[in-house]
């Protein structure tokens, strides 16, 4: 009678999980086309499949190499599985609920997946934060060296040139307070600043393949909006990338709903496109990227599919794992 009630609340579990994935999923796809007006809606739903494929594929591959870049700032023997599972179920949250919720969702998540391996909250905290900053860093390097080139608004240079500034001088605050206060500090703190103050070498490695997501994620939006009809130069798009990006630092709405689509047209308007077709990209774009964090979340709970109730359970209710 336990054996049964243990089964059915897995599978009860399971099918809560996997329907509020693509509730989700569904609800923003949604809202987008509601925006879009027949114009758009009629560019958007008639796209370059192969294209918007290329693009969704390199999308849905950024997520394993985000989830490696923060296995190298853990300095944990965790498992890649782990990290995969709770990077992939933590962005996904990130792109349906506002202000970057999903983040406390990944470390709740890692305290199931790595079972007796996990580091401690603080500490995988504290290397989340390190591959953040990483992240920041390598996007507005990006964002600098396209300045060069390309008519960047002065806000935004500005704005990557802090963010630079901001994120460079915080790893170097966390390792300062680690080396000369660690000891003097409560533990929690101390594991929280050792996560965080990841050495010369891992900084390199996990920057690296930060660079490479997104370098990745750049060829993905052009593919995107090459598929409704927006046909931007590679330089126009990675303008597209760093305008829609910025504005995508602090999600006040599930999805980032309406300032990513103002971004986007801006970014399309610079580049000297309007109407339907921009409207479609500036729909089209950011469900592409649900759905490839969708899918990759999907594989993630794929690894755990005896642990799915668990899952769900870090995943929506954080404070409580």
């Amino acid at each position: 009678m336990r054996l049964e009630r243990r089964l059915l609340k897995q599978m009860m579990g399971r099918r809560y999980l996997f329907a509020f994935l693509l509730l989700a999923t569904a609800v923003a796809g949604y809202a987008l086309v509601r925006l879009a007006g027949n114009g758009g809606f009629h560019a958007a739903t008639s796209p370059d499949w192969k294209l918007l494929a290329a693009g969704f594929a390199i999308c849905a591959a950024v997520q394993p190499l985000r989830a490696l870049a923060w296995s190298s700032t853990v300095r944990h023997p965790v498992g890649f599985r782990a990290i995969y599972a709770s990077s992939s179920i933590g962005s996904f949250l990130d792109t349906v609920l506002p202000g970057r919720l999903g983040e406390a969702s990944k470390v709740a998540v890692l305290k199931v997946t790595s079972g007796s391996k996990y580091p401690g909250f603080s500490r995988a905290g504290g290397s989340l934060l390190c591959a953040h900053l990483l992240e920041m860093i390598a996007f507005a390097v990006l964002g600098a060296g396209a300045t060069f080139f390309l008519p960047v608004p002065a806000w935004a240079r500005w704005t990557m040139i802090a963010g630079i500034g901001g994120s460079a001088a915080a790893l170097v605050l966390a390792a300062v307070l680690h080396r000369f206060l660690g000891r003097r500090l409560p533990i929690s703190i101390t594991a929280f600043l050792a996560g965080a103050a990841a050495p010369r070498g891992v900084l390199l490695r996990a920057g690296s393949i930060l660079m490479v997501t997104w370098l990745a994620r750049w060829f993905g939006i052009l593919f995107c909006l090459h598929a409704v009809g927006v046909h931007l130069s590679i330089g126009a798009a990675l303008l597209y990338m760093l305008i829609t990006g910025l504005a995508n630092t602090a999600p006040l709405l599930p999805g980032n709903v309406g300032v990513y689509q103002g971004a986007a047209l801006g970014a399309l308007a610079i580049a000297g496109y309007s109407g339907s077709h921009a409207v479609a990209a500036s729909l089209m774009t950011p469900f592409v990227v649900t759905l490839a964090t969708a899918t990759a979340a999907l594989v993630g709970l794929a690894l755990y599919g005896n642990r799915v109730p668990q899952l769900s359970r870090a995943a929506l209710r954080p404070n409580k794992a």
